[in-house]
C-alpha cells in the first residue's frame, strides 16, 4: 500500500510531495503553511507565499486536502494535476485528509496558515460549523480553543469583497482573546486580484 492509499484510506493524516515528486510521510515541523484548492494555482498564490516566507523567516509550504466539507473527495487523478503544477515550480506540498483548520492544526501542529479574508471571516462565523456537537456551546470558540492548544496561528491576506472593497484583518471582528493568534499583510505589502474560479472560467 502506497503512502497514497493510506492517506484515501485515513491511516496517515497527512503526506509530504517534494519538488522531486518525492513522497514522504515525515512532516515538517511548526510549517508556513498556504492551504488551498490551486485550481488552478497561479501569480497571486506564488507571490503570497513568498512574501510570508520573507515575514517570518519560514520556509513554505502548499497544502492540498483530498477531503472538503461542502464537496466530494478530491479523485486521484485531480490530485496528481494539482500537485505536479506546484512542484514542477520547484516547490513542497503537503496533502492532508483535513478538511477544517482544527484538524489540520492537530496535523501540523505550531504551523502558520496564509488564508485569504474570506476564509478568516468563515473561520469565526458559526454558521459554517453545522455539525458542531462537543466542547463549549460555541462552536467558533470550541474551534479557535483547539487551534490555539496545537500552537498554529494565522496570517490574514486581504481580499476584495462582494461590494468591491478590499477588505482587511482590522475588518474582522476577531474574539477579543483570540487576537494573538492572527496577524494581518496590509494591501501595500500583499495585494492580487487573480482568482482561480475567474481563470478556470475565462479558460473555457
Amino acid at each position: 500500500m502506497t503512502s497514497i492509499d493510506r492517506l484515501y484510506d485515513m491511516e496517515i493524516g497527512a503526506l509530504v510531495i517534494s519538488a522531486d515528486q518525492s513522497i514522504s510521510e515525515s512532516l515538517p515541523k511548526k510549517p508556513l503553511v498556504l492551504a488551498g484548492s490551486f485550481n488552478p494555482l497561479h501569480e497571486g498564490h506564488k507571490t503570497m507565499l513568498e512574501i510570508a516566507e520573507k515575514r517570518t523567516g519560514r520556509a513554505g509550504f502548499f497544502e492540498i486536502s483530498v477531503q472538503n466539507v461542502d464537496k466530494p473527495q478530491l479523485e486521484r487523478r485531480a490530485l496528481n494535476v494539482r500537485t505536479k503544477s506546484i512542484t514542477q515550480e520547484g516547490r513542497a506540498v503537503i496533502v492532508t485528509n483535513a478538511p477544517r483548520f482544527t484538524e489540520k492544526s492537530a496535523i501540523l501542529p505550531g504551523a502558520t496558515f496564509i488564508i485569504g479574508y474570506d476564509t478568516a471571516v468563515r473561520l469565526i462565523d458559526p454558521k459554517y460549523y453545522p455539525d458542531h456537537s462537543s466542547g463549549t456551546p460555541d462552536p467558533v470558540e470550541d474551534s479557535l480553543n483547539i487551534i490555539s492548544a496545537n500552537g498554529c496561528s494565522f496570517i490574514v491576506v486581504g481580499r476584495i469583497d462582494s461590494d468591491g472593497e478590499f477588505k482587511v484583518l482590522q475588518d474582522i471582528p476577531i474574539p477579543g482573546r483570540f487576537k494573538h493568534l492572527f496577524e494581518g499583510l496590509s494591501e501595500s505589502e500583499f495585494r492580487s486580484d487573480l482568482s482561480s474560479t475567474e481563470i478556470r472560467t475565462a479558460g473555457r
